[in-house]
């Protein structure tokens, strides 16, 4: 058992710190690497049990003004790290097929670590939004779907950001931030004028668009794997995210059927 346990703490020191990217080995909540799990499992405890109870016997709290500025401040941030990104990837004409990580401190190499590192904080601030829903008593909406994409692309974030900080994975931050924009703005509206949201049809469409996401970056990261090229990561790097995405166009796809599916004539 000594042995054991030995092998896991030397495996978990090599691949956090020995393996990290140092550029960042000082920023704000990168170290030490156990704080985002203690972050996620926080986070978890509270909108799953704590918070419910706490809430159980009081009057959900009024967040409308607080909710609209935070919806409305995650528009403006996603819009401007979603062009920030994108004018990037023209500058240095990246690749679609196989883009590796730019390792330097060049003013490119750290534009694109720090765009990573914000995205980082952006999946952070995010967790916002379910303790709301639960200040709100709006227990129905933390879905398994919910917490889920929220804990594992904060965690996915930290460790891309710890260890391959851009390259071909930059493009699934690309599409999120994008996605994000019209989700907050479409948050927004609902909160300062229910009357364009309620019932509106288009509203699937943020679920179709954040659907095709998840299908590009399927193809995305299963291109290089399957025609074989070297894009200076391990192929794992590629495998993780293809089969999360394949596993979030499920995830999604069902919440689609089941929330549009059979509500088309009603809602149009």
């Amino acid at each position: 058992m000594a042995l054991v346990l030995k092998s896991l703490y030397d495996g978990w020191n090599r691949n956090f710190h020995e393996n990290q990217d140092l550029r960042s080995a000082d920023y704000f909540l990168m170290n030490p690497p156990w704080f985002p799990f203690v972050l996620v499992a926080g986070y978890l405890y509270f909108v799953l049990d704590f918070g419910p109870k706490f809430m159980a016997n009081r009057k959900p709290f009024n967040l409308k003004k607080l909710i609209l500025v935070y919806n409305v401040v995650q528009v403006l941030i996603n819009l401007v790290m979603f062009v920030l990104a994108f004018r990037l990837l023209v500058k240095i004409r990246a690749s679609l097929t196989c883009q590796p990580v730019n390792y330097s401190t060049d003013p490119d190499g750290m534009m694109e670590l720090n765009l990573v590192y914000s995205y980082y904080l952006l999946k952070v601030s995010d967790l916002a939004d379910t303790v709301f829903f639960v200040l709100r008593k709006k227990q129905s909406h933390v879905s398994f779907l919910h917490v889920y994409h929220h804990s594992g692309v904060l965690l996915g974030a930290y460790v891309y950001v710890r260890f391959v900080p851009g390259g071909h994975g930059a493009m699934l931050g690309i599409w999120n931030t994008a996605i994000h924009a019209v989700m907050y703005l479409y948050f927004a509206l609902t909160i300062q004028w229910p009357e364009l949201t309620r019932g509106a049809h288009w509203k699937r469409y943020i679920t179709v668009l954040q659907m095709v996401q998840f299908g590009y970056l399927t193809v995305h990261f299963g291109v290089p794997i399957v025609l074989g090229y070297e894009c200076g990561i391990g192929k794992f790097w590629l495998w993780l995210p293809m089969i999360q995405n394949v596993f979030m166009l499920v995830l999604f796809g069902d919440f689609y059927r089941r929330t549009y599916g059979g509500t088309r004539k009603k809602v149009e």
